[in-house]
């Protein structure tokens, strides 16, 4: 087996900086590099948030498996980046119903980056901590460019370390830049590729069964993590 599914209702750990980190004994001791799904694992996600949004705007009848994590229509389209953030708009607002005022690109590019919610800071320094002990760390995700530039320009403002959101990986892959998703078994192979990396010695962590059944496929282990813990429960 190389996939492990973690849930249950453990108590948090509290990680000092500068403090090294290893996998909890119930992962193999040989993995030397770790992949991070973003959303669900590093940043906790609500997209019930951005449908009440769209609803707000008058982009009724959206269900939020349509945006995550079975992506539908302009919203796949957006995520293999197939569209530009300009046609995102423009596409969306050809949805909103007559009688309605037509929104801005700031209104509903605002209602769909509702779904981010506040960073935990204590998992980037667990990165830190885990590059420190010998890890070799990457970050895989299925995202987009209004999410990326969201995110990315955020941490960069708020994080109380003055670090860039990218210093803590030594790569980042995205869907939208790479024009594959998980999860396809391709996504994985080009990530081993561009890594240079063994699958036998890498971990991959995400909140979507289907994406570890991906992975696994190659022959990378994985943690399918499971609310409510968090990426901080699988590390001592």
């Amino acid at each position: 087996m190389t996939g492990v599914r973690v849930g249950g209702r453990n108590g948090r750990i509290r990680i000092q900086k500068n403090e090294t980190m290893q996998l909890k004994p119930i992962f193999a001791t040989d993995i030397q590099n770790l992949i991070f799904d973003f959303g669900g694992v590093l940043l906790d996600i609500d997209i019930q948030r951005t449908v009440r949004a769209f609803q707000l705007l008058g982009l009724t009848g959206l269900q939020d498996k349509e945006i995550h994590p079975h992506n539908s229509g302009i919203f796949l389209e957006l995520e293999l980046g197939q569209l530009t953030t300009a046609e995102f708009v423009e596409r969306l607002q050809q949805c909103v119903p007559n009688g309605w005022r037509k929104p801005s690109a700031e209104e509903l590019l605002a209602a769909w980056n509702a779904l981010l919610l506040d960073y935990d800071w204590r998992r980037f320094e667990l990165l830190d901590n885990l590059k420190r002990s010998g890890y070799r760390l990457f970050l895989l995700s299925n995202t987009n460019l209004p999410h990326r530039e969201c995110f990315v320009e955020r941490f960069n403002r708020e994080n109380p370390t003055g670090r860039t959101f990218e210093s803590y990986f030594e790569a980042c892959f995205y869907s939208d830049a790479m024009h594959l998703r998980k999860p396809d078994e391709a996504i994985y192979r080009a990530v081993l590729e561009q890594a240079e990396i063994d699958p036998a010695h890498t971990l991959f962590i995400d909140d979507n069964r289907p994406n570890t059944e991906g992975a696994e496929r190659l022959g990378i282990r994985t943690v399918h993590l499971a609310s409510p813990l968090t990426v901080l429960d699988l590390f001592e």
